[in-house]
This record gives C-alpha cells, sequence and structure tokens, in this order.
C-alpha cells in the first residue's frame, strides 16, 4: 500500500482538490474542519449542546431504521447500531450513493469502508457512540447509470453489460430485477469478469432477481459490510420522519429566498474560479412523483407547475400536499442534505469531489434552515493493482499524463490552427475580391475542406491517441485495465467484478489504508 497525488490519476472538479490541499481557501464556504479527529471530536460535542440536542428526534428515526432493517437480513452488528442511535448521546457519519447494479462502482464501496473507519475514529476521540449510516438514494431515476456492470478482462478489454430496462424518469426503487429464470442473468454474471471468486460474486449478484434496485443494493451492503455495523437507509423509509416533511415544506415555502441565497454563494464561488458544478434554476429543490415518475416544481411568479402539466398550483396547496403525502415528494441533490443532516445528528458526510464541491453552496441554508451541518470529509480512494503489473504501474500513470498534457496541447494548436486558416482565407478573399466571382466559391469550398481535415486530425488525437503515440501499443492493455474509459479504475468497475477477482481482500485492502486522514491516492496491490 502506498500513495499517490490525485492529481496524477483523475483531474476531478477544482472547488474539491482544494478543499484537500488547500483547505484555508476554501473554508468559508463550510462548517467545519475535517483534518483532524479531534476537529471532528469537537463538532460530536456541539451537537450535543443544548442548541442541537433536542433537535434530532431519535425515538423516530430509531423506530424507522428497525422497521426498514426488519425487512431485510440485517446483521446484529447493524441492529446494535441502530439501537445505539436512540442514545441522546451519540451521533453519526453518513454516506451515500445511488442504487447501483452489482454494487456500483467501487468508490461506493470506498465510501462506505470511509465511514465505518471513520466511526470509530470519531468514537475513540469523542468518547461518544458514533454509528456510520449509509443512504441508499433508491429515489434517484436515472437508469442509465444504474443499471450497468463493468469490468476489465486480463487483456485488458472492457467489458460491459445492461438489463433490458427502458430508461424514463421511475424511481429506481420502483424498477424491479428481472427474475431468477431470466436468461439475461447468465450475461450479467460473465460481465463480472474472471476470479477465483467468481461464484460467489455471481451468487451474491443474482442475490437481486426479482427485487427492485433499490432492495438490491442494501441487500448487498449488508452482506458485504453489515457485520462492521454498517446502518442502511432507503429515503421512502423516512418520509414519516417530522425532519422530512418540515424540510419539504420550507423548501416550498420560501422557495424564492432560498433560490437567492444559493445564487449569491454560487456567484462567489464563479468569482473565484471555483464553480460548485450544480446550476441554481427556477426549480425547486424537490421533485413531484406523478404517475410514478419524478417530476420537477418549477417557480413562475407566485405560482408553481409541476414538469409535465399545463396546470399552476399554489404554494399552500403543494404544503398541503407535502404534510398529506410526503412520499410524493424526494429532495434533489441540494436539498438532501439538509434532510440528512436534520435526521441524523451528523459528525461528518463522506463524500467524493463533487460532492464536497456542492455542499459549498449549502451552509447559509443550513443556518436558516436551523439544521446542523457537519464537516465533509473526503471519501479513501484507491486503484487494486495485479502483482504482475505493479512494477509497470508508475510507468502507466506517467505515460497517462503526458498523453493528456499532449492531447491539451493539441486542442491549443487546433484552436490556433482553425483561426489561422479562416483569418488566411479571409484576407486572400480580400485581396482577390471582384477578380472573378467563382474563385469565392472555390475558395469557400477550400476553407471547409480545410478545416474538416484539421478536424478530423483532431479527433484522432482525442479519441485515439494510443493509436498515434509513440509506445501505445505496449501501453494499451495496462492503460485499460487501471484507466478503463480514461477514468480512474474506481469510477468505473463494478464492486462485484473486483470481488469476483480478489474476494474478502478487496475489504481488506480498504480497511487497512494506513491512515484514512492521510487524503492521497492509495495504490494496493492485490
Amino acid at each position: 500500500m502506498r500513495p499517490l497525488d490525485h492529481s496524477h490519476l483523475d483531474g476531478g472538479i477544482e472547488l474539491g482538490r482544494r478543499y484537500i490541499t488547500d483547505f484555508a481557501r476554501v473554508e468559508s464556504f463550510y462548517a467545519g474542519d475535517y483534518r483532524r479527529p479531534e476537529h471532528l471530536a469537537s463538532l460530536a460535542n456541539r451537537i450535543l449542546n443544548r442548541t442541537w440536542k433536542p433537535r434530532f428526534d431519535r425515538a423516530a428515526t430509531g423506530d424507522l431504521l428497525q422497521a426498514y432493517a426488519e425487512r431485510h437480513p440485517t446483521p446484529h452488528a447493524s441492529l446494535a447500531n441502530i439501537e445505539k442511535l436512540r442514545d441522546p448521546q451519540s451521533v453519526c457519519v453518513v454516506t451515500g450513493q445511488q442504487a447501483g447494479l452489482g454494487g456500483g462502482p467501487l468508490y461506493s464501496l470506498y465510501k462506505a469502508v470511509t465511514a465505518i473507519r471513520l466511526a470509530r475514529d470519531v468514537e475513540r476521540a469523542s468518547g461518544q457512540p458514533c454509528i456510520p449510516i449509509f443512504w441508499n438514494a433508491s429515489d434517484d431515476s436515472d437508469i442509465g447509470e444504474i443499471n450497468r456492470i463493468r469490468s476489465v478482462d486480463n487483456t485488458g478489454n472492457l467489458r460491459k453489460f445492461r438489463f433490458p430496462i427502458d430508461a424514463g424518469r421511475r424511481h429506481v426503487r420502483d424498477i424491479l430485477l428481472p427474475e431468477h429464470g431470466d436468461d439475461s442473468w447468465r450475461a450479467a454474471g460473465d460481465a463480472l469478469g474472471e476470479g477465483p471468486y467468481i461464484e460467489r460474486a455471481i451468487t451474491m449478484l443474482r442475490d437481486g432477481a426479482g427485487r427492485d434496485f433499490g432492495t438490491a443494493f442494501t441487500r448487498l451492503l449488508l452482506e458485504l459490510l453489515g457485520s462492521r455495523g454498517l446502518v442502511v437507509i432507503e429515503p421512502w423509509a423516512l418520509v414519516e420522519h417530522p425532519a422530512w416533511k418540515r424540510l419539504c415544506v420550507q423548501e416550498i415555502d420560501k422557495r424564492e429566498e432560498r433560490r437567492l441565497a444559493l445564487q449569491r454563494v454560487a456567484e462567489r464561488l464563479e468569482a473565484l474560479g471555483l464553480p460548485a458544478g450544480v446550476p441554481i434554476t427556477n426549480h425547486l429543490n424537490l421533485f413531484k412523483t406523478v404517475d410514478g415518475e419524478r417530476r420537477h416544481v418549477t417557480t413562475e411568479g407566485k405560482r408553481l407547475i409541476v414538469d409535465g402539466s399545463d396546470e399552476h398550483v399554489s404554494k399552500t396547496a403543494l404544503m398541503a400536499e407535502v404534510r398529506a403525502e410526503p412520499a410524493l415528494f424526494t429532495p434533489n441533490v441540494l436539498l438532501r442534505p439538509l434532510i440528512q443532516n436534520a435526521i441524523f445528528p451528523t459528525v461528518a458526510y463522506v463524500g467524493g469531489q463533487g460532492e464536497i464541491a456542492y455542499h459549498a453552496l449549502l451552509k447559509g441554508l443550513h443556518r436558516t434552515s436551523k439544521v446542523f451541518m457537519p464537516a465533509l470529509f473526503p471519501r479513501i480512494s484507491m486503484t487494486l493493482v495485479d502483482p504482475k503489473d505493479a512494477r509497470d504501474f508508475d510507468k502507466a500513470v506517467q505515460y497517462r499524463k503526458r498523453l493528456r498534457w499532449r492531447q491539451r496541447e493539441a486542442a491549443i494548436v487546433y484552436e490556433d490552427a482553425q483561426s489561422g486558416v479562416r483569418r488566411a482565407i479571409s484576407e486572400l478573399k480580400e485581396n482577390l475580391a471582384g477578380l472573378a466571382k467563382p474563385l469565392d466559391q472555390d475558395l469557400q469550398k477550400f476553407e471547409q475542406r480545410t478545416l474538416r481535415s484539421v478536424g478530423d486530425v483532431m479527433t484522432r488525437v482525442k479519441y485515439e491517441p494510443l493509436a498515434i503515440t509513440e509506445g501505445g501499443s505496449e501501453m494499451e492493455p495496462l492503460l485499460n485495465r487501471y484507466f478503463p474509459e480514461d477514468k480512474p479504475q474506481e469510477r468505473v468497475i463494478t464492486i462485484l467484478a473486483a470481488y469476483a477477482r480478489h474476494g474478502p481482500r478487496l475489504l481488506e485492502a480498504v480497511e487497512s489504508t494506513p491512515e484514512i486522514f492521510d487524503f492521497h491516492h492509495h495504490i494496493a496491490v492485490l
């Protein structure tokens, strides 16, 4: 196990990188320092002071978590942590992700393990019980992102699989996976790739047969990490919580005030060259479910309109609907953190760079909503390397870094070439003006052909760089294994595909990361 600078692997989001490498510059946009256990212990103590402690309805939270756990084969350690959460002295570390097929990309596992390890560190530092919570975002409707398996075979070829499920705006919690007898499960198992643990991986994958995506994901997380005390919850199971209703109603009631507050923070970040990556629009940070589909609710003057409807609705009517049928409403990416933090006494939220970036918008909303804002803690980042590739992995990293630099350089050259061609043709037209009318048409055709040829070359540089770069053919299998689709492994490879190859050593590798407060990317040779 050894560390590596993130910039060598993933460009990421500038604000997320700054948070890790230059926290002092962006600290004012966040609620607390995450860099030492004692900093988080201080936040844990604040949660239990007389201002915040009474605001958490622990009885309601415990009952809803318990009812959800009883629907699944929940290990004793998870059940014990649900009971701990009823203790008014307890706190939480929360993380979450969409309900990915086969566990989704590896970083979902890294998030969960980071939350488990951080909860232990906070408990040691503060002396307060600390419970790791995983928010299984099964209210998401991006089936294209969720319904996929990715693995890389021994020759470096990327294997891909999707179930034939129509895309749409349905919550994935309402979409069922095929039944056991469906032939597509064989192809899904094949897509997990090879490895000594492939049969076990296929068994865990097929446990989802006939179940919805949310349930399948919860069962897999509990199978892998429930014995370590991870508590898993889906949003639909919390809609009757008083905090859920309160925050949804508040979003409707204060919609314009909140939009303007978010816009002001977004402009401050833009001025610093650190955009948060989430646009501020006239949509409420709240979706309404209509005919099983998740629909935007948009502000139009003093009234609101639900996407797909021609009729306006008053905010009073919509707030009454939230109170009567809270299950019809789900938060978007900017409201979800407030609801999470109002339900759970959260010391830290574990996220990736993108999540860390958009949380920078939310400090003011936490304050005006009277919700405690936790620290944002960067998840473990890791690449799993086969022993046979260990010696050449650094070469691949450096080669890719040079390749990406050349691609950026080529883009600059391309822009200059375009401008140069247009300028030269314009001067030629001016000098030959009136000499012969057909010349204008010929010059225009010449300009189009030249720019098309230059564009074709740039396309090859962008999409086929290995084919036209020295040493590319030798390096291609290695790059495909560790940077599939030109992305870090953790963003592409499915958890169960990695489990098929490494088995329990996969979890051991993540758990044995020497220091989670060392925010480098880690290389694990398995």
